[in-house]
Protein backbone atom coordinates (compact mmCIF):
# COMPACT_ATOMS: atom_id res chain seq x y z
CA UNK A 1 0.00 0.00 0.00
CA UNK A 2 1.45 3.35 -1.05
CA UNK A 3 1.83 5.89 1.76
CA UNK A 4 0.59 9.44 1.32
CA UNK A 5 3.58 11.60 2.25
CA UNK A 6 1.93 14.88 1.21
CA UNK A 7 0.90 16.06 4.74
CA UNK A 8 4.35 15.25 6.13
CA UNK A 9 6.18 16.94 3.24
CA UNK A 10 4.02 20.06 3.56
CA UNK A 11 4.69 20.12 7.31
CA UNK A 12 8.43 19.65 6.69
CA UNK A 13 8.52 22.53 4.24
CA UNK A 14 6.71 24.77 6.72
CA UNK A 15 9.24 23.80 9.41
CA UNK A 16 12.21 24.52 7.16
CA UNK A 17 13.28 20.86 6.87
CA UNK A 18 14.95 20.26 3.51
CA UNK A 19 16.70 17.57 1.50
CA UNK A 20 17.65 17.34 -2.18
CA UNK A 21 16.49 13.71 -2.10
CA UNK A 22 13.01 12.31 -2.59
CA UNK A 23 10.96 10.31 -0.09
CA UNK A 24 9.68 7.11 -1.70
CA UNK A 25 7.32 4.35 -0.58
CA UNK A 26 7.48 0.83 -1.99
CA UNK A 27 4.69 -0.91 -0.16
CA UNK A 28 5.64 -0.94 3.52
CA UNK A 29 9.28 -0.04 2.69
CA UNK A 30 10.17 3.64 2.61
CA UNK A 31 13.45 5.21 1.68
CA UNK A 32 15.22 8.33 0.46
CA UNK A 33 16.10 8.31 -3.24
CA UNK A 34 18.02 10.34 -5.78
CA UNK A 35 15.94 13.15 -7.32
CA UNK A 36 14.95 13.19 -10.98
CA UNK A 37 17.48 15.93 -11.68
CA UNK A 38 21.13 15.55 -10.69
CA UNK A 39 21.41 19.36 -10.64
CA UNK A 40 19.10 19.30 -7.60
CA UNK A 41 21.63 17.14 -5.78
CA UNK A 42 24.65 19.11 -6.92
CA UNK A 43 23.05 22.34 -5.68
CA UNK A 44 23.60 21.03 -2.14
CA UNK A 45 27.25 20.13 -2.81
CA UNK A 46 29.52 22.92 -1.70
CA UNK A 47 32.79 20.97 -2.14
CA UNK A 48 34.14 17.73 -3.58
CA UNK A 49 34.16 16.26 -0.08
CA UNK A 50 30.64 16.66 1.25
CA UNK A 51 27.09 16.46 -0.03
CA UNK A 52 24.40 17.82 2.29
CA UNK A 53 21.42 15.47 2.37
CA UNK A 54 19.38 16.74 5.35
CA UNK A 55 18.89 20.13 6.96
CA UNK A 56 16.54 20.49 9.92
CA UNK A 57 16.09 23.34 12.40
CA UNK A 58 16.55 21.99 15.91
CA UNK A 59 13.23 23.47 16.98
CA UNK A 60 11.56 21.09 14.50
CA UNK A 61 13.17 18.10 16.23
CA UNK A 62 12.32 16.35 19.47
CA UNK A 63 15.43 16.88 21.58
CA UNK A 64 16.36 15.73 25.09
CA UNK A 65 19.38 15.11 27.32
CA UNK A 66 18.74 11.38 27.75
CA UNK A 67 16.58 8.52 26.47
CA UNK A 68 14.18 8.72 29.44
CA UNK A 69 13.34 12.34 28.61
CA UNK A 70 12.89 11.44 24.96
CA UNK A 71 10.43 8.67 25.82
CA UNK A 72 8.36 11.03 27.96
CA UNK A 73 8.33 13.73 25.28
CA UNK A 74 7.26 11.27 22.60
CA UNK A 75 4.52 9.83 24.82
CA UNK A 76 3.20 13.34 25.44
CA UNK A 77 3.18 14.34 21.78
CA UNK A 78 1.47 11.10 20.80
CA UNK A 79 -1.20 11.63 23.48
CA UNK A 80 -2.11 14.97 21.85
CA UNK A 81 -3.14 13.23 18.63
CA UNK A 82 -3.93 15.67 15.84
CA UNK A 83 -3.33 18.57 18.24
CA UNK A 84 0.40 17.77 18.40
CA UNK A 85 2.67 20.11 16.50
CA UNK A 86 4.40 16.96 15.20
CA UNK A 87 1.22 15.12 14.14
CA UNK A 88 1.99 14.84 10.37
CA UNK A 89 5.39 13.35 11.23
CA UNK A 90 4.19 11.06 14.04
CA UNK A 91 1.54 9.61 11.74
CA UNK A 92 4.37 7.98 9.77
CA UNK A 93 6.00 6.37 12.81
CA UNK A 94 5.97 2.56 13.00
CA UNK A 95 3.32 0.85 15.11
CA UNK A 96 4.19 -1.48 17.96
CA UNK A 97 3.49 -4.38 15.62
CA UNK A 98 6.13 -3.05 13.23
CA UNK A 99 8.76 -3.43 15.97
CA UNK A 100 8.29 -7.17 16.45
CA UNK A 101 11.63 -7.80 14.75
CA UNK A 102 13.36 -6.49 17.88
CA UNK A 103 14.40 -9.39 20.15
CA UNK A 104 12.77 -7.67 23.14
CA UNK A 105 9.42 -8.64 21.63
CA UNK A 106 10.32 -12.21 20.60
CA UNK A 107 8.66 -15.22 22.16
CA UNK A 108 10.58 -17.71 24.31
CA UNK A 109 11.02 -20.32 21.59
CA UNK A 110 12.64 -17.91 19.15
CA UNK A 111 15.09 -16.60 21.72
CA UNK A 112 15.82 -20.13 22.89
CA UNK A 113 16.70 -21.10 19.32
CA UNK A 114 19.24 -18.29 19.16
CA UNK A 115 20.63 -19.07 22.63
CA UNK A 116 21.49 -22.60 21.52
CA UNK A 117 23.63 -21.36 18.65
CA UNK A 118 25.16 -18.00 19.60
CA UNK A 119 26.69 -18.96 22.93
CA UNK A 120 24.10 -16.97 24.88
CA UNK A 121 25.24 -13.63 23.43
CA UNK A 122 21.73 -12.35 22.71
CA UNK A 123 20.43 -13.41 26.12
CA UNK A 124 23.31 -11.60 27.80
CA UNK A 125 22.41 -8.45 25.90
CA UNK A 126 18.74 -8.81 26.85
CA UNK A 127 19.71 -9.05 30.52
CA UNK A 128 21.67 -5.82 30.24
CA UNK A 129 18.71 -4.06 28.62
CA UNK A 130 16.03 -5.56 30.85
CA UNK A 131 16.18 -2.70 33.36
CA UNK A 132 15.48 -0.19 30.60
CA UNK A 133 12.55 -2.23 29.32
CA UNK A 134 11.05 -2.46 32.80
CA UNK A 135 11.64 1.21 33.54
CA UNK A 136 9.10 2.55 31.04
CA UNK A 137 5.36 2.02 30.67
CA UNK A 138 5.23 2.57 26.90
CA UNK A 139 7.29 0.06 24.93
CA UNK A 140 6.26 1.69 21.65
CA UNK A 141 7.80 5.01 22.70
CA UNK A 142 11.00 3.32 23.88
CA UNK A 143 11.32 1.36 20.63
CA UNK A 144 10.85 4.59 18.64
CA UNK A 145 13.52 6.37 20.66
CA UNK A 146 15.94 3.44 20.35
CA UNK A 147 15.46 3.06 16.61
CA UNK A 148 14.95 6.66 15.43
CA UNK A 149 17.12 8.86 17.65
CA UNK A 150 20.43 10.35 16.60
CA UNK A 151 23.06 12.08 18.68
CA UNK A 152 23.79 15.75 18.30
CA UNK A 153 27.42 16.94 18.57
CA UNK A 154 26.87 17.85 22.24
CA UNK A 155 25.76 14.19 22.86
CA UNK A 156 22.13 15.08 23.48
CA UNK A 157 19.46 12.98 21.80
CA UNK A 158 17.41 14.14 18.84
CA UNK A 159 14.60 12.63 16.81
CA UNK A 160 15.10 14.43 13.52
CA UNK A 161 12.35 14.58 10.88
CA UNK A 162 13.36 13.18 7.49
CA UNK A 163 16.63 11.78 8.85
CA UNK A 164 14.61 8.88 10.25
CA UNK A 165 13.49 7.97 6.72
CA UNK A 166 17.00 6.86 5.68
CA UNK A 167 18.08 3.24 5.86
CA UNK A 168 21.44 2.03 7.11
CA UNK A 169 24.60 0.91 5.35
CA UNK A 170 27.75 0.79 7.48
CA UNK A 171 29.95 1.35 4.42
CA UNK A 172 28.59 4.86 3.82
CA UNK A 173 30.48 7.59 5.64
CA UNK A 174 28.26 10.33 7.02
CA UNK A 175 28.88 13.23 9.35
CA UNK A 176 26.53 15.39 11.35
CA UNK A 177 26.97 18.92 12.61
CA UNK A 178 24.95 21.78 14.03
CA UNK A 179 25.23 25.06 12.17
CA UNK A 180 25.05 28.11 14.39
CA UNK A 181 23.54 26.07 17.26
CA UNK A 182 20.18 26.07 15.52
CA UNK A 183 20.24 23.80 12.47
CA UNK A 184 21.12 20.11 12.16
CA UNK A 185 22.93 19.07 8.99
CA UNK A 186 23.80 15.58 7.77
CA UNK A 187 26.38 15.21 5.04
CA UNK A 188 27.77 12.34 2.98
CA UNK A 189 31.54 12.12 2.89
CA UNK A 190 31.92 11.61 -0.84
CA UNK A 191 35.70 11.18 -0.78
CA UNK A 192 35.71 8.21 1.60
CA UNK A 193 32.61 6.73 -0.05
CA UNK A 194 34.49 6.68 -3.34
CA UNK A 195 37.12 4.28 -1.97
CA UNK A 196 37.22 1.18 -4.13
CA UNK A 197 36.28 2.97 -7.36
CA UNK A 198 38.52 2.61 -10.38
CA UNK A 199 41.43 5.03 -10.45
CA UNK A 200 40.29 6.59 -13.72
CA UNK A 201 36.96 7.52 -12.11
CA UNK A 202 38.84 9.43 -9.42
CA UNK A 203 40.56 11.53 -12.06
CA UNK A 204 37.23 13.07 -13.05
CA UNK A 205 35.96 16.34 -11.67
CA UNK A 206 34.37 16.11 -8.24
CA UNK A 207 30.82 16.60 -9.54
CA UNK A 208 31.31 13.71 -11.97
CA UNK A 209 32.73 11.64 -9.11
CA UNK A 210 29.61 12.25 -7.09
CA UNK A 211 27.47 11.15 -9.98
CA UNK A 212 29.59 8.04 -10.30
CA UNK A 213 29.11 7.33 -6.60
CA UNK A 214 25.35 7.73 -6.67
CA UNK A 215 25.11 5.91 -9.98
CA UNK A 216 27.08 2.89 -8.74
CA UNK A 217 25.36 -0.36 -9.57
CA UNK A 218 23.91 0.75 -12.91
CA UNK A 219 25.03 -0.86 -16.15
CA UNK A 220 26.48 2.35 -17.50
CA UNK A 221 27.57 3.93 -14.22
CA UNK A 222 25.34 6.92 -14.93
CA UNK A 223 22.98 8.87 -12.77
CA UNK A 224 20.02 6.81 -11.50
CA UNK A 225 16.93 8.81 -10.43
CA UNK A 226 15.03 6.90 -7.75
CA UNK A 227 18.06 4.96 -6.54
CA UNK A 228 18.07 4.57 -2.76
CA UNK A 229 20.57 6.65 -0.79
CA UNK A 230 21.79 5.24 2.51
CA UNK A 231 23.42 6.71 5.58
CA UNK A 232 25.38 5.05 8.35
CA UNK A 233 23.67 5.00 11.75
CA UNK A 234 27.08 4.36 13.30
CA UNK A 235 29.71 1.64 13.59
CA UNK A 236 27.21 -0.83 14.99
CA UNK A 237 27.67 -4.58 15.12
CA UNK A 238 24.88 -7.00 14.26
CA UNK A 239 23.79 -7.32 17.87
CA UNK A 240 23.18 -3.57 18.05
CA UNK A 241 21.27 -3.30 14.79
CA UNK A 242 19.14 -6.33 15.62
CA UNK A 243 18.30 -5.27 19.18
CA UNK A 244 17.64 -1.59 18.54
CA UNK A 245 16.54 -1.57 14.89
CA UNK A 246 15.21 -5.05 14.21
CA UNK A 247 17.44 -5.88 11.23
CA UNK A 248 20.79 -7.43 10.40
CA UNK A 249 22.66 -6.21 7.33
CA UNK A 250 23.85 -8.95 4.99
CA UNK A 251 27.34 -7.45 4.86
CA UNK A 252 28.20 -5.53 8.02
CA UNK A 253 31.84 -4.44 7.94
CA UNK A 254 31.55 -3.31 11.57
CA UNK A 255 30.41 -6.60 13.05
CA UNK A 256 32.17 -8.06 16.09
CA UNK A 257 31.43 -11.35 17.87
CA UNK A 258 32.39 -12.90 21.20
CA UNK A 259 32.74 -16.48 22.34
CA UNK A 260 33.67 -18.29 25.55
CA UNK A 261 36.90 -20.08 26.37
CA UNK A 262 36.55 -22.73 29.08
CA UNK A 263 39.19 -24.14 31.41
CA UNK A 264 38.86 -26.96 33.93
CA UNK A 265 38.13 -25.62 37.39
CA UNK A 266 38.03 -22.01 36.19
CA UNK A 267 35.28 -19.61 35.18
CA UNK A 268 35.02 -19.21 31.39
CA UNK A 269 36.52 -16.08 29.88
CA UNK A 270 35.09 -14.21 26.93
CA UNK A 271 37.04 -13.25 23.84
CA UNK A 272 36.02 -10.79 21.12
CA UNK A 273 36.74 -11.20 17.41
CA UNK A 274 36.82 -7.63 16.14
CA UNK A 275 35.67 -6.46 12.71
CA UNK A 276 39.09 -7.21 11.17
CA UNK A 277 39.14 -10.75 12.59
CA UNK A 278 41.84 -9.99 15.13
CA UNK A 279 41.81 -11.38 18.67
CA UNK A 280 44.74 -9.19 19.66
CA UNK A 281 42.57 -6.22 20.56
CA UNK A 282 41.78 -4.01 23.53
CA UNK A 283 38.65 -5.98 24.41
CA UNK A 284 40.66 -9.14 25.08
CA UNK A 285 43.53 -7.79 27.19
CA UNK A 286 42.26 -9.05 30.56
CA UNK A 287 40.93 -12.35 29.20
CA UNK A 288 44.23 -13.19 27.49
CA UNK A 289 46.06 -12.32 30.69
CA UNK A 290 43.86 -14.78 32.59
CA UNK A 291 44.52 -17.50 30.03
CA UNK A 292 48.28 -16.92 30.03
CA UNK A 293 48.48 -17.03 33.83
CA UNK A 294 46.26 -20.08 34.20
CA UNK A 295 48.16 -22.05 31.55
CA UNK A 296 51.63 -21.04 32.74
CA UNK A 297 53.99 -23.61 34.24
CA UNK A 298 55.54 -22.96 37.68
CA UNK A 299 58.89 -22.29 35.98
CA UNK A 300 57.31 -19.73 33.65
CA UNK A 301 55.67 -17.95 36.58
CA UNK A 302 58.92 -17.83 38.54
CA UNK A 303 60.88 -16.43 35.61
CA UNK A 304 58.53 -13.50 35.05
CA UNK A 305 59.81 -10.02 35.87
CA UNK A 306 58.21 -8.34 38.86
CA UNK A 307 56.57 -5.72 36.67
CA UNK A 308 54.98 -8.25 34.27
CA UNK A 309 51.51 -6.95 33.35
CA UNK A 310 50.17 -10.02 31.53
CA UNK A 311 49.70 -8.11 28.27
CA UNK A 312 52.65 -9.74 26.51
CA UNK A 313 53.48 -13.39 26.04
CA UNK A 314 55.20 -15.29 28.83
CA UNK A 315 56.92 -17.76 26.55
CA UNK A 316 56.51 -19.29 23.11
CA UNK A 317 55.21 -22.49 24.70
CA UNK A 318 52.63 -20.66 26.81
CA UNK A 319 51.44 -18.52 23.90
CA UNK A 320 50.93 -21.52 21.64
CA UNK A 321 49.03 -23.37 24.36
CA UNK A 322 46.81 -20.37 24.99
CA UNK A 323 45.87 -19.93 21.36
CA UNK A 324 45.52 -23.65 20.75
CA UNK A 325 42.82 -23.62 23.44
CA UNK A 326 41.29 -20.49 21.90
CA UNK A 327 41.28 -22.09 18.43
CA UNK A 328 39.37 -25.13 19.70
CA UNK A 329 36.69 -23.02 21.37
CA UNK A 330 36.45 -20.76 18.33
CA UNK A 331 35.91 -23.76 16.05
CA UNK A 332 33.07 -24.96 18.28
CA UNK A 333 31.40 -21.52 18.29
CA UNK A 334 31.80 -21.38 14.52
CA UNK A 335 30.21 -24.81 14.08
CA UNK A 336 27.25 -23.77 16.26
CA UNK A 337 26.68 -20.55 14.32
CA UNK A 338 26.72 -22.37 11.00
CA UNK A 339 24.33 -25.07 12.26
CA UNK A 340 22.02 -22.45 13.74
CA UNK A 341 21.86 -20.45 10.51
CA UNK A 342 20.87 -23.59 8.62
CA UNK A 343 18.18 -24.44 11.17
CA UNK A 344 16.79 -20.88 11.08
CA UNK A 345 16.60 -21.09 7.30
CA UNK A 346 14.59 -24.33 7.49
CA UNK A 347 12.24 -22.56 9.92
CA UNK A 348 11.85 -19.64 7.47
CA UNK A 349 13.31 -17.13 9.93
CA UNK A 350 15.54 -14.90 7.77
CA UNK A 351 16.37 -12.43 10.57
CA UNK A 352 17.81 -15.11 12.86
CA UNK A 353 19.50 -16.77 9.87
CA UNK A 354 21.17 -13.47 8.90
CA UNK A 355 22.27 -12.87 12.49
CA UNK A 356 23.87 -16.30 12.78
CA UNK A 357 25.40 -16.11 9.30
CA UNK A 358 26.93 -12.77 10.26
CA UNK A 359 28.29 -14.38 13.42
CA UNK A 360 29.68 -17.23 11.35
CA UNK A 361 31.39 -14.85 8.92
CA UNK A 362 33.07 -12.86 11.70
CA UNK A 363 34.20 -15.98 13.56
CA UNK A 364 35.66 -17.26 10.28
CA UNK A 365 37.69 -14.05 10.11
CA UNK A 366 38.95 -14.86 13.61
CA UNK A 367 39.92 -18.37 12.54
CA UNK A 368 41.76 -16.97 9.52
CA UNK A 369 43.63 -14.56 11.80
CA UNK A 370 44.62 -17.44 14.09
CA UNK A 371 45.81 -19.55 11.17
CA UNK A 372 47.99 -16.71 9.94
CA UNK A 373 49.29 -15.68 13.36
CA UNK A 374 49.65 -19.12 14.98
CA UNK A 375 49.90 -21.70 12.20
CA UNK A 376 51.39 -24.12 14.76
CA UNK A 377 48.01 -24.68 16.42
CA UNK A 378 46.32 -25.99 13.26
Amino acid sequence: MRVDFAPFLAWSEAKGITSPLELVSNGSYRYMALPSSKETLLSQSKSPDLVNIVQAPLDACIVGPDWETMVEKLKYEKSLGDESGYAPWLSLFPTLEDFQGMPRFWDHDRRELVRKFDGGQLEARMEIDRLRFNQVDDQWALACVDSRSNFLPDNTYSMTPLLDMFNHDSRVKTSARVDGASRFLLEVDSDSALQGFEEEAKEQGWQDQLMGLFGAGSNDGGYQPGREVYVSYGNFDNMETMCNYGFVAEDNACNMESFRVRMLGKAPVGLVVDSTGSLDNIFNAMSLTDLRVNLATPDEMQSLPEDYDGLSKMSDRNEIEVFALVAGELEEALYDAKAGAMEAETMNDPLVANYLRGRQATLEKGRDWLKKTFPEVF
